[in-house]
């Protein structure tokens, strides 16, 4: 039968157009919402649909060399969830500022700004007249004090701070008698200095800026646990972790001195001075001295005055050893301010006045960096020790404030200049973590991420590329203490092309090098008491073990009896033994079954001993035959609390093993 319509014939040829016409306009349609989502972030909705789930394979190490494992530690495993309790903050205030400042960039100055508002509320909305005054902080007559505050100085609304002041304390009281304190709190400012001379014609490497954030006693494991958000952050582009830093001695001070001067507390003795005689520390070579000759800024900040790391039992400095040193602003603030301890964590300063005494150092961190980092190099560490030294379990309240620095600093463009190091000490020394199944990991494995911004990233990919390979590689303090050097050749240094690295750790280097693949502890400068990289296998069920214990407790004593002590600190005796272990090799971790007695081992114990239930730790070379023990007992750990144990001496390292005879239970 012939066909009806031909395809020829006019009607076919319209509908044949009208369906190219539709086709063209669904093509155009589609391409133009396609051209505004495709470059829409995914949503997690969305994400799912383009990319099938798959499930991530757990993290086994965190180092996984020839010569080192560090197993990685699950930090919400069964065993420490039955202990963990998430913090909640405790604010300083409710009440909302009186008085603010604000940095007007064109004066260059700092305001004063009063809330009226919040003044009539405060005065029950009265029509009451009041007024504000502030009294100027003097530094001291000796550098790490504060003399005195000066007279009143009465202010109103945009008020501009002279350019001298650096602190100040503030009061606002109702006009009519009595008068009535309205609010009273406090303020420190980095004051605008001009650029020198030298920064002014071109340079000829860029000096890149690097600003230090440090928290007392946290692991990379309890980062992990307790500051979730902040760890998220820290995986953006750019950071980098460091999962083999292992630290290099017992607590703060020795590890803070190994990173800025790349000596240890010995070593230092024997070559330059004792830390321990006055205006010893003022002659160590650190390494802000070496940001100084280059024409850095620099500044220091850290709370808690009786615990920082360069008065706490030691004679601190004599000469102000930086630009911007806060010390003297912190003594005033503890002096003239209401303070606040925790319950059951009053060691340490919890608030100052109406704010947490952390607030006021990271705040001055980020004031320096707002100053100057546009425009010349700084190089600034910002150190609190209130919030993590006593509770391992507080930086879970204080998580949304550490967050908030690191974004603030982002929005403020300073993460497009500078190098930054967020990092800790050492882990949690003792208390709850200590006593987990890896509580010797918890102790030993401190923080350290290092983030290089994006010219420095593009300028220097290899110093990148290294770094990116050695975060699964052993590294240490003296190894970070070499890259700050390294940050100061680049951009170049009346002091020479090359500086000296560190004296403790000739096979130390910059992290902007590839770290060995066979590095073992000794190559880092890392002693054996403190080395995560080599397995060590529990012995249970063997009597003769507890006779190690012994040994290293006889060794104690006769330490204490050497230091002339033993007429203020008890003898000591073995109460238990909470565990020995002994040292295997990388190739054998499984477990023994027949240990019998080595006649000389490597061997790891943990007791505890009937003067105040102390707890210690210790590595020790053990000889079966002779039941002697080889150890330091200046390396020994204590992993309980001693801060009332041995109030009756000042010697800061047999605080660690002196159980006074007026503090005994």
């Amino acid at each position: 039968m012939e066909s009806r319509f031909r395809t020829g014939h006019p009607l076919y040829k319209l509908l044949g157009l009208c369906c190219l016409l539709l086709v063209l306009v669904c093509f155009i349609r589609f391409g133009s919402e396609r051209s505004e989502d495709e470059f829409k972030p995914l949503t997690a909705a969305s994400r799912s649909q383009v990319f099938p789930r798959t499930k991530a394979k757990p993290q086994e190490y965190f180092v996984n060399t020839s010569n080192c494992y560090i197993p990685y530690v699950d930090p919400f495993n069964t065993e420490v969830m039955e202990i963990y309790q998430p913090q909640i903050l405790i604010t300083c205030s409710n009440e909302t500022d009186l008085i603010s400042t604000e940095y007007n960039s064109r004066l260059q100055r700092y305001i004063l700004r009063i809330d009226e508002e919040v003044a009539r509320q405060l005065m029950n909305f009265t029509e009451s007249e009041y007024n504000c005054f502030y009294r100027e902080i003097m530094y001291g007559s000796r550098v790490d004090n504060y003399d005195n505050l000066k007279a009143n100085k009465y202010f109103t609304d945009g008020y501009v701070v002279p350019e001298h002041v650096e602190g100040m304390v503030v009061e606002c009281h109702t006009a009519e008698e009595p008068m009535v304190l309205l609010q009273k709190d406090a303020f420190t400012f980095v004051q605008h200095q001009p650029l020198p001379r030298d920064l002014q014609k071109p340079l000829a490497a860029r000096k890149p800026s690097v600003i230090m954030y440090g928290i007392d006693s946290l692991s990379r494991i309890n980062l992990r646990r307790t500051m979730p958000k902040v760890f998220s952050f820290l995986q953006s582009d750019g950071w980098y972790e460091m999962q083999g830093y292992n630290k290099v001695a017992d607590n703060s001070f020795p590890n803070i001195l190994a990173i800025l001067s790349g000596y240890s507390v010995e070593a230092a003795k024997e070559q330059l001075c004792d830390t321990d005689k006055p205006g010893c520390l003022d002659e160590m070579p650190m390494i802000w001295k070496y940001f100084e000759n280059a024409s850095y800024l620099t500044a220091y900040a850290e709370d808690e005055s009786n615990s920082n790391h360069f008065n706490y039992l030691k004679p601190g400095f004599s000469k102000k050893p930086m630009d911007y040193y806060f010390r003297p602003l912190l003594k005033a603030l503890e002096s003239e301010l209401n303070v606040y301890r925790l319950p059951d964590r009053d060691y340490m300063r919890y608030c100052l006045g109406r704010r947490m005494a952390n607030r006021y150092i990271y705040d001055y961190g980020r004031q320096f960096t707002q100053r100057f980092v546009q425009d010349r190099p700084i190089w600034g560490m910002f150190w609190s020790n209130h919030f993590s030294h006593d509770d391992p379990f507080l930086p879970s309240a204080m998580q949304d404030k550490v967050l908030g620095d690191l974004l603030d600093f982002k929005m403020e463009g300073a993460f497009e200049e500078m190098i930054m190091i967020f990092f800790a000490d050492h882990g949690s020394r003792y208390g709850k973590l200590t006593r987990l199944k890896e509580g010797f990991l918890e102790e030993r494995l401190p923080m350290m991420f290092i983030y290089l911004p994006p010219w420095f990233r593009e300028t220097y990919p290899t110093y990148a590329r290294a770094l990116e390979l050695n975060q699964h590689r052993l590294s240490s303090n003296f190894d970070l203490h070499n890259t700050l050097k390294h940050i100061v050749e680049i951009g170049g240094t009346p002091d020479g092309p090359t500086l000296p690295k560190s004296f403790d750790c000739p096979t130390c280097q910059s992290l902007f090098y590839p770290l060995p693949e066979d590095r073992c502890c000794e190559d880092a400068g890392v002693e054996e008491h403190y080395c995560t990289c080599e397995p060590y296998i529990p012995i249970s069920g063997q009597d003769w073990t507890d006779d190690i214990s012994r040994s290293v407790i006889d060794r104690m004593n006769e330490y204490i009896v050497h230091k002339n002590l033993s007429s203020l600190c008890s003898n000591l005796t073995l109460y238990f033994a909470f565990k020995t272990e002994i040292k295997a090799s990388l190739k054998r971790t499984s477990l023994y079954e027949d240990f019998g007695e080595l006649e000389t081992a490597v061997y790891r114990v943990k007791f505890k001993v009937f003067q105040n239930s102390a707890d210690f730790q210790a590595t020790v070379v053990y000889n079966n035959v002779t039941r002697s023990a080889e150890v330091n007992v200046e390396k020994i750990s204590r992993t309980n609390s001693y801060q009332k144990d041995s109030l009756c001496i000042d010697d800061k390292l047999a605080k660690l093993y002196c159980i006074c005879y007026s503090a005994m239970l």
